[in-house]
Parts: C-alpha cells; structure tokens; sequence
C-alpha cells in the first residue's frame, strides 16, 4: 500500500506547511501531487457584475474577480516552481464554490488529502479538512505554523476500538510502515452494542505488526473527558511529528456541545493530524 497521487489545498492564504508536507511525502513514496486552489467569492461575484442591476463592469466586485484570480495563477506559478525545484510530478486544478464541496469533489480520485488548518473554530468543526474526514477520504491535517515538514518518523496513533480509528490507521498504513516509532495509545472501547451481540476482540496491535509496523503499546488510563488533552500530552512527550486518529466518534454536535477527543486536538495541535472516519 502506498499514496500513488495526493491532493493538497492551497488557499490563496495559507499555502506554506502543507505544500513542503505534500512534496516530501510525494518523494518518498515516488507520488504525483494535485495542487488545488478553490476560489470560493468568484463565482458568486461574476455572477453579479454580470447582472441586469450592474452595467458598469468596473465595479468593485469585478475588480474582486480580477485580483483573485490573478492570485490564483501567482500561486499556481509558485506551486508549478517548488514542485520543480522538489522533483516531485505534478499538477494543478482550479475550482470555484464552496470549498467544502469542490474538496470532496476532487478528492475521489485521490488517496491523501492535505490540508491547512483553519483558525476559527466553527472552521475547525464544519470547514474542509474535517468535512474531507468525515466523507471517508483520510485527511492530513497541517498547522500554519511550525517546523520544516519532513517525512514524520515519530507517529502516535489514538485507538479506541472505533470505525474512525481504524479507518484513520489504515489511511495512515504506508506512513506507520515508513515511520522509525510508532505509539499506540490505547484506550477504551466507546462503541455499544445490544447485549444479545458477542464480538470478536479487535487486535490493532497484532494487525500492525502483520503490517511490518514496529509498534509500541502505551495504555490510556483515564477518563474519556480527558482522552484529547491525553493525547496532545503523550505527543509532545514522545516527539510525535504526526498523530493518527478517528474523527469524531460521536456526533459533531455533541463535540461541539460537550468537547471531546477531536475538538480538544483540533483546538490544540501543534503537529500534523491525519483523521478519518
């Protein structure tokens, strides 16, 4: 298993960490790089400068247009340049709408999404890189600000027993496989079930290990109000340079509501987070 093609979004803003991420990973695991930048205004905007009400095609909303798009063929530029320089392949999409949606859109055809992470958080919960999470894609999730991105060699994994977690172990499967340390936090199972129903235990641990990952097993104790804050704290302790987990193993509204294990990391990572669900 490897990332043969990977998609990083570019905003217009934020276009740094995870664009050196996206080549590094690219070189080791021989992929091609998607670079996409969404322009979520310009559609809207041309829409309007071309509407019966405004005739004058100097407005400020086409001068909007204009500078955005002339942003976004600098970046492409800059993009088309650094991928060059890295020796990566390469290319380059556009898309214009709601990034949620373009991002889902164009992630079908990929195997790894990389995204920046966004500062507010409503963004955190209902923008891009959990929204990409949550439609099944596994989703690298990058700080704006940070060291130099490298392949990650220190990887610590958030396992509970739950479908997100599994998914984001296996999304994450070809970095564990490269990684040189690998900590698996395990914690409580928090999926319920009738008491009719008997399942078979799920051994993370064996199946990594039968996935040539060297892993070693640190038991979570404590409560599930603390596992985010217990996370962050056991991948500053150990050098993590990346944390695998679930996302959101309840709803996001109780997340939103009550705090949990994805919002408290989202809120406080100063790594990169690969999630899935």
């Amino acid at each position: 298993m490897s990332y043969q093609n990977i998609l990083v979004h570019l905003p217009l803003a934020a276009n740094g960490p995870q664009m050196r991420l996206a080549f590094a990973l690219a070189k080791a695991f021989e992929s091609h790089v998607t670079g996409i930048c969404i322009l979520p205004d310009t559609a809207m905007l041309q829409a309007t400068v071309q509407g019966p009400l405004i005739q004058n095609n100097e407005t400020d909303a086409f001068e909007d247009v204009h500078h955005q798009r002339a942003e976004a063929v600098s970046l492409e530029r800059h993009f088309d340049r650094a991928a060059d320089q890295a020796g990566v392949s390469h290319d380059w999409l556009i898309g214009e709408g709601d990034a949620v949606d373009v991002l889902i859109h164009a992630a079908r055809l990929y195997d790894l999404v990389i995204v920046p992470r966004l500062e507010t958080k409503a963004d955190l919960f209902w923008g891009p890189a959990t929204q990409l999470a949550l439609s099944g894609c596994p989703t690298l999730i990058v700080p704006r600000e940070g060291p130099e991105q490298e392949l990650p060699k220190r990887i610590l994994v958030a396992w509970n027993g739950s479908a997100p977690a599994s998914a984001a172990i296996r999304g994450a499967l070809p970095l564990l496989q490269a990684a040189t340390e690998v900590v698996l936090l395990a914690g409580q199972a928090r999926e319920v079930f009738p008491s009719w129903v008997r399942l078979p235990p799920t051994d993370m641990a064996a199946y990594l290990q039968r996935s040539r990952v060297n892993v070693d097993v640190v038991t979570l104790d404590a409560p599930e109000s603390e596992a985010g804050s217990q996370i962050v704290k056991m991948a500053r302790q150990r050098g993590a340079d990346l944390i695998v987990m679930g996302a959101f193993g309840r709803s996001r509204f109780r997340e939103w509501v009550l705090g949990g294990a994805t919002r408290h990391v989202l809120e406080h990572m100063t790594t990169p987070v690969l999630m899935a669900h």
